[in-house]
């Protein structure tokens, strides 16, 4: 996964987007017919001008003159109707493509590897979902406008060859020198999009990570270098932003402005040496009017083109980015595999077991284990020995390198994700509460009776938590819990897993950030959920696992001891100098 993106062309944007288009057919319809609509409209109000000045007003036929007036403003009243239902469809279809982006962009989510969520910061993922996805609406609804912009420049020049032919061929000289400018103006002005993109993807992280840390912000009195970096990014954000508005206004709609002023000077200039006839033609007032209308309503659709060419590409910016989100890899082992149809005991075999997070760099080496239906392990081994990664490997969040890991004695590599971690239950340091209810965060949105619920907390001993507020089970949860007490955060963890029955269960530094009287409930707690089920602890207070059936010590990625407390105290020295460095006040 890289953080690098490169801005996909026009081709590969309409690629990404067909799909979601396939399902929008009768909205795409009405907008290419009021499209079509729209230019002809615009195209016909030269002719009808004509008309009017020059068979109508001469002869003095003011009933022609009402008719054709009114049917000109007849043709007016269309045209704005047109271009009304034009912008709404657009924009409407536009808004139906991003919401279909953000819903998939959320489900890619669920299943994309672990791996991406720890290379790629929350702030940055949150963006790619919302303001970016928005890039893809942008871009279909400006490639529309341009779209239609081309049609009536189109339209409106076969109307000056109709009207004089030798104009259009002049005219024509200009259109090469405006591609040209448009071409380039497009490849300058993308760089600067890159860095405005890139730089607010920057910002939202920042602001997610400042708001998520504020408190130990604030406890270590860094509010000001806080302050300072977030200004750096957005002064650089400003910089960025002044140099795209400046090169549009240098570029942009003054530049195309002078260009209509020269050419309509020169149409001028060249009717007026012209004597008023032409290849022995008379340049009448009504052809005047209708070259005069019709070269403007030529030009100003290339105000339209620049002014969305800038939309354009910060939309392929932005849309690049949850394009590449949802071509993620995604986690094909989820569904793919064989269903654990029957119970399984909770047999765990370890066989060679190597990892590495990055190239042969191992965090573990070859890992040799066998553990029993039912037994309660405990493993401990000081930061970075592997205690957590060896724990991934059993979850599934990761993939080992080589080796097996073996279930009942079945490869778990044959098995889908999604059948085998329905026996899989996890408590973790620092429990993750959804803003909800109590009881929602302990069924997890799953059919489960109040009375069930209560039952749960009774056993872990959380009862008092449906005492907390009237509400009882229905009591609310704010987001990530922070109405709630870290010991009570595990508590209903606990409860979620009693109430999901696993047959494996792994606790991981549960009781690491507690205080004891919490710790002597949450000991209870373990001995609850852990009761008929195989378990293993990962612990740093080694009080928490002095009971367990065996415990397991790693180092630098390897087994250095496996035993009972007594005998790993006399045996294993890396076991022994952890125990007594923590019960060295103790013990004194």
């Amino acid at each position: 996964m890289s953080n690098h993106h490169k801005p996909m062309k026009k081709k590969q944007m309409i690629s990404f987007i067909i799909p979601y288009l396939k399902k929008e057919k009768l909205l795409l319809f009405l907008t290419i017919l009021l499209c079509i609509l729209t230019s002809v409209l615009s195209a016909l109000t030269p002719f009808i001008t004509k008309e009017i000045f020059d068979n109508f007003l001469p002869s003095s036929n003011y009933d022609m003159v009402i008719m054709f007036g009114g049917f000109y403003f007849g043709v007016i009243i269309l045209l704005v109707l047109a271009r009304y239902f034009f912008q709404y469809v657009n924009t409407l279809t536009g808004m139906r493509i991003e919401r279909k982006i953000r819903e998939e962009a959320m489900r890619k989510i669920n299943y994309l590897k672990v791996d991406y969520y720890s290379l790629e910061p929350d702030g940055k993922i949150v963006a790619k979902i919302t303001s970016d996805s928005g890039g893809v609406r942008v871009f279909y609804t400006t490639m529309f406008s341009i779209i239609n912009a081309v049609m009536n420049i189109t339209i409106v020049y076969v109307g000056i060859i109709i009207i004089k032919p030798i104009l259009g061929l002049l005219i024509l000289i200009v259109l090469p020198i405006l591609l040209l400018w448009i071409t380039l103006y497009r490849k300058w002005v993308h760089r600067y999009y890159i860095d405005l993109r890139e730089t607010g993807s920057l910002i939202t992280g920042k602001l997610n990570e400042d708001i998520t840390g504020s408190l130990i912000i604030q406890d270590f009195n860094q509010e000001d270098v806080i302050l300072d970096e977030y200004q750096m990014l957005v002064k650089r954000y400003v910089k960025y932003d002044r140099r795209a508005a400046n090169f549009n206004n240098t570029m942009g709609f003054e530049l195309l402005n002078l260009i209509k002023r020269v050419v309509e000077m020169a149409l001028l200039l060249y009717l007026g040496f012209s004597s008023l006839t032409v290849m022995e033609t008379v340049i009448t007032i009504g052809m005047v009017s209708a070259l005069v209308e019709s070269l403007d309503k030529m030009i100003n659709p290339f105000d339209t083109i620049f002014n969305n060419l800038n939309e354009l590409e910060d939309s392929i910016v932005g849309a690049t980015r949850v394009h590449d989100f949802i071509l993620e890899e995604c986690d094909t082992k989820v569904f793919d595999g064989d269903e654990i149809t029957s119970d399984i005991k909770g047999d765990i075999k370890f066989k060679d077991v190597k990892f590495a997070y990055i190239d042969d760099n191992y965090v573990l080496n070859g890992i040799n284990l066998d553990v029993k239906a039912g037994e309660a392990i405990g493993i401990v081994g000081h930061t970075g020995s592997g205690k957590s990664s060896l724990m991934n490997l059993l979850l599934r969040y990761n993939d080992y390198d080589s080796g097996s890991i073996l279930l009942d004695g079945v490869e778990i590599d044959k098995y889908n994700k999604m059948s085998y971690r329905k026996n899989m239950g996890i408590v973790l340091q620092n429990p993750a509460l959804f803003r909800g209810t109590l009881k929602s965060n302990i069924t997890m949105e799953r059919d489960y009776s109040d009375e069930e619920v209560i039952n749960a907390l009774k056993q872990v001993g959380g009862e008092y938590l449906l005492t907390k507020t009237p509400y009882g089970v229905n009591m609310p949860i704010s987001f990530r819990g922070e109405n709630l007490s870290l010991g009570e955060k595990q508590l209903i963890s606990f409860a979620r897993v009693l109430l999901r029955n696993p047959k494996i269960l792994i606790l991981d530094e549960a009781t690491a950030n507690i205080d004891s009287e919490t710790e002597t409930i949450i000991k209870k707690a373990t001995f609850v959920v852990s009761k008929n089920r195989t378990t293993f602890i990962i612990a740093h207070r080694l009080s928490t696992i002095k009971e367990c059936d065996r415990i397991v010590v790693l180092d630098h990625g390897d087994i250095v001891g496996i035993g009972s407390h007594d005998e790993l105290y006399n045996g294993c020295n890396v076991y022994k100098d952890m125990y007594d460095s923590q019960f060295k006040n103790i013990k004194e």
